[in-house]
């Protein structure tokens, strides 16, 4: 009777696996109907970053591979899409205006998603802050400051504009936008070397590390998908976008006490937290700031 009790409950747990390999089998496969093999509808001829072409012939035909497996991974990276697509309204079009009063290509935007997922509240392993992802020397050397009082990486508005600062001076150097997008992740000395040394002067005739070898190819797929986000995923799937609260700014000279300062100013104090990630403690010292605060 044991034995027979014992073969039961084995054939029960398998019968149950077995269902749930099924359904999970039948979910996968609806979904890759769904979203279908891209590389049949993409017309690489028109695959582009800020106007100059990426080549997919001849000795260049490893590109197609190093593009899909972006595309895969971000496509199939469906919760981190999905963030991007919602927090698109909240920094994307701010930052559109500020590139095209700089005259620098749109694209470049899509640096900001690859960075770091339109997150402002960023931080990397390395150290690099904000949604440009700004490491503490860089951010400084743009006029950001960075001390234990404040870190104005965190001030979006003021770290958009150190980037495009960045991004002017790299084309100075480089006089090639793809070249800009792969110094600004690798470092411009060391794009330089790397053009140097190997004796070549387009991005993708160079060897180097992994990162600043998928980095241009990550910010193709992320422009792709997202130029084409309704046409791949349901509305349903994406949802609702986020939406910026109302605010005002308050131009103060020093704030001894910020908790104190909301109270007496009748502001809310996390929210006052929350729109401004870059006051680091609890007080402002002397000097012109920009706190923004909700609407009432």
């Amino acid at each position: 009777m044991l034995r027979i009790s014992k073969n039961r409950i084995i054939l029960t747990i398998s019968t149950f696996f077995l269902l749930i390999s099924v359904w999970v089998f039948f979910l996968v496969g609806e979904k890759v109907q769904h979203y279908g093999d891209l590389s049949k509808v993409i017309n690489y001829s028109q695959v582009n970053f800020a106007g100059e072409k990426v080549s997919f012939e001849g000795k260049y035909y490893y590109n197609i591979e190093k593009f899909e497996k972006e595309l895969s991974v971000t496509r199939f990276n469906m919760y981190q899409f999905v963030l991007y697509h919602k927090r698109e309204p909240l920094y994307i079009p701010y930052i559109e205006k500020k590139l095209k009063a700089a005259g620098i290509p749109d694209d470049f935007k899509y640096l900001a998603i690859a960075e770091s997922g339109l997150r402002n509240e960023s931080l990397s392993s390395a150290g690099a802050g904000g949604i440009w992802q700004f490491i503490p020397d860089t951010a400084r050397q743009y006029g950001l400051q960075v001390t234990d009082t404040v870190d104005e990486r965190y001030n979006f508005e003021l770290a958009t504009d150190a980037a495009i600062a960045y991004f002017q001076k790299l084309y100075k150097d480089f006089h090639d936008w793809t070249l800009v997008a792969a110094a600004y992740n690798r470092g411009e000395n060391g794009l330089r070397r790397a053009l140097d040394d190997q004796k070549v002067a387009s991005y993708y005739d160079l060897y180097m590390n992994e990162e600043t070898t998928r980095y241009v190819f990550r910010i193709l797929a992320i422009k792709y998908l997202m130029e084409n986000k309704y046409k791949i995923f349901n509305k349903d799937e994406l949802g609702d976008v986020f939406i910026k609260p109302k605010i005002h700014i308050v131009e103060v000279s020093d704030v001894s006490d910020i908790k104190d300062w909301c109270q007496e100013k009748k502001y809310d104090y996390a929210m006052v937290r929350q729109l401004n990630q870059w006051i680091l403690g609890n007080n402002l010292p002397k000097g012109d700031w920009k706190i923004q605060v909700l609407d009432l």
